[in-house]
Formats: structure tokens, sequence, C-alpha cells
């Protein structure tokens, strides 16, 4: 006979829940998952860095190839128009030019006295001219307008502004790492530096003057000055957009150049 304790804690044994142990991942489990989130990050990471430094560049390069045609065939077809000189009541450069800064040799063919050259702003997107700094190892084809669709070809020149060789200030700007990075080399560049402009109306030079650093925000490198220059912006430092690398040089050849110095 079964002593009467006995059978009641065997029954109270068979009335309790039954507890189940669930034990964690491995430690070699946590790890393969790990391992794979980091191959997983880091082939994105690649990726990204072959689209944005490789493929953006083919993108480029191919561009550069149709606007080469396109300013040949600009060049052939465009109509260029004499128009009487009057400067404009801008207001004077805010750059100290270098007093030892001295003038190249003036080589261009001036236009007829009290004359400039001038022709009509293309399209947003379309070809304007061809920008070469041999300091910088530069020599692009640039279109009009900066937007993001523009700059897919390196370098843009900046609407409302003056066209290169004309009265103002012309601006261009290109980028520093991405889509062929044209001006990547832009730091190089020194004030007595030349940089030659090829477009429409003819080949402009101009002679830097001055070089800047300034923050996105700041438009005053953007401004319509009396005379002729040419301002170039870019990124800094390389690879960020933190802030701003401009170079300011000022027409000294070209067919605008005698009138618009003389007069200005």
């Amino acid at each position: 006979m079964v002593p009467k304790e006995e059978v009641t804690l065997s029954a109270i044994r068979a009335e309790l829940p039954v507890l189940t142990i669930r034990r964690g991942p491995s430690a070699m489990a946590v790890g393969r998952t790990a391992a794979r989130v980091a191959v997983t990050v880091a082939v994105l990471i690649a990726g990204f860095v072959v689209y944005e430094f490789g493929v953006t560049s083919i993108l480029a390069n191919r561009a550069q190839a149709s606007l080469r045609d396109d300013l040949a065939a600009t060049a052939a077809s465009v109509t260029i128009t004499e128009i009487p000189y009057a400067p404009a009541n801008l207001p004077p450069a805010p750059v100290v030019v270098p007093a030892d800064l001295q003038l190249p040799d003036p080589i261009a063919v001036a236009a007829p006295e009290g004359t400039l050259r001038v022709a009509p702003t293309p399209p947003p997107g379309n070809a304007v001219g061809r920008i070469v700094i041999p300091s910088a190892g530069v020599d692009w084809a640039f279109v009009e307008g900066v937007d993001r669709d523009s700059l897919r070809s390196g370098v843009g020149h900046m609407p409302e502004t003056a066209l290169p060789g004309e009265p103002g200030n012309a601006v261009i700007s290109g980028h520093r790492t991405t889509y062929g990075a044209p001006f990547l080399h832009l730091d190089r560049v020194q004030p007595g530096d030349l940089i030659t402009i090829e477009n429409a109306i003819g080949t402009h030079v101009f002679q830097v003057v001055e070089i800047r650093t300034v923050a996105p925000t700041d438009l005053s490198v953007t401004g319509q000055w009396r005379g002729a220059w040419l301002t170039l912006t870019t990124c800094t430092p390389v690879f960020t957009a933190r802030e701003r690398l401009v170079v300011i040089s000022r027409l000294v050849e070209g067919p605008n150049a005698a009138v618009i110095l003389n007069g200005s």
C-alpha cells in the first residue's frame, strides 16, 4: 500500500507545467550573421564608390565627345552680332589685383573700336564653350546650367551671369570628384596663371588674380562687376561640400578685351 503522502506529491508533480529552457543563438551563429551584414554593407559601399567615381566619369567622358561635336557645329552656324559698347552701370569687382601681377603680352585681335562681339546664350544643357587651364590639367567642354542634370557633363556656366568674353562676371562651376572630376586640381592654380575660354565669339584669355574659400551660401562671388571677369567655383575640401573654392580671373586677351578694358 502506497503511503498517502507519496500519492499526494505524485499528483502535485503531475499537475505542474513542463518548463522548457530555450537557449539563445550561439556565438558562432551571431558571428555568421554579423559577417553577412558586414559583407552586405561592404558591397553597397563598393557599389556606391564604383558608381560615383567610375560610372559617372564614363558618362561625363561620353558627354564630352558629344559636346565637342556640338561646339564645332555651333561655331559654324551661330550668328555673331557686333553692338555698340556702353559700359554698364555695375559696381567694381571686389578684388584686389596683386601689384606685381604683370599682364601677358597681347596676342589677340581687338574688336573694332567701340563695338562688342556677342552671341546668343545657348539653351540649358547645350554646349557653351571649352575651358582650358594648363596648371590644373583642365580641358573640358562646358554647358549652360549648373543644376544636377547639366553638371552630369562635368562643367557648367551659371545662368544669369555674363558669357565669357562679354562685360560682367562669367561664373563657371565644375565637379571636384565625380563626373570626370574636371576641377579636381583647381587648388593648384596660382595668381598669374592663364585660363583660356573658346566659345562662339572667339578665344578669350583670363589671368588669375585671386583665390578664395567661401561658404556655400556666399553668393557674392557670382555678382556682376565692371569690366570682364571669369569666376570658377568647386567644392572643397576634396570629397566634401563643406566650402567652395573660388578662382577669380580678369580678361586680358580676346576679341572684346581692348574695348572692354579701355572703356571700363
